[in-house]
């Protein structure tokens, strides 16, 4: 039996995710979660397999929250599910040691097998993304390290530093150095200009 935690911050999504997998007998949903702060505190009283976690979250993110659990808990594994098909992003993930990662467009073919083969610690990625990985170059997106990757998210959706700041727990001031070396490494001169390298990057729809 897998003993599985979710972690969403939309609860409608959780909910579609566990009746899709009500049916499966070797599966068992013991928690889930709209934050991976609260998931950790669960995780850390409670015997579980699998964690099944968006990527973008507030708060910690799920590579942040990744991090931290495969730190205190590394037989625990962990899919992750967003909605970017950007093989960039999903090699973060599997560096802060997630063990796959699937599009939520494809959940409704992919999540069972997918549980199944991470449980296991089989490495399953999306079709789209597994392909991705297979025929991706040097992607200027590699040059940012995992915080400055979120951060350079939410600023090209629009988000206000300070409230990017207070979502992922660091000062202003730290929040505005990482965007200093955002800007650097990627060589932007305009606001325009980040929007464009996230969007043309499959970081942002």
């Amino acid at each position: 039996m897998i003993k599985l935690v979710l972690v969403d911050d939309h609860d409608i999504v959780r909910a579609g995710i566990k009746r899709l997998l009500e049916n499966h007998q070797n599966i068992k949903v013991v928690g889930d979660f709209g934050s991976g702060e609260t998931a950790y505190e669960f995780i850390r009283e409670n015997e579980v397999d699998v964690i099944v976690m968006d990527l973008s979250m507030p708060g910690k993110g799920g590579i942040e929250s990744t991090r931290q659990i495969k730190r205190q808990f590394p037989k625990i594994n962990i899919l992750i599910l967003s909605m970017h098909d950007n093989p960039t992003m999903a090699r973060k993930v599997m560096d802060a040691g997630a063990t796959g990662y699937i599009l939520k467009n494809d959940i409704a073919d992919d999540l069972t097998n997918a549980i199944n083969c991470v449980a296991n610690s089989e490495a399953v990625y999306s079709e789209t993304i597994e392909k991705s990985l297979v025929l991706e170059k040097e992607n200027v997106l590699s040059l940012l390290n995992n915080k400055e990757l979120e951060i350079l998210k939410s600023l090209a959706e629009g988000q206000d530093l300070k409230n990017i700041a207070n979502d992922i727990n660091i000062s202003y001031k730290t929040a505005a150095n990482y965007q200093t070396s955002i800007r650097q490494k990627l060589k932007l001169k305009t606001s325009m200009d980040l929007f464009q390298i996230a969007r043309d990057n499959d970081l942002i729809k």
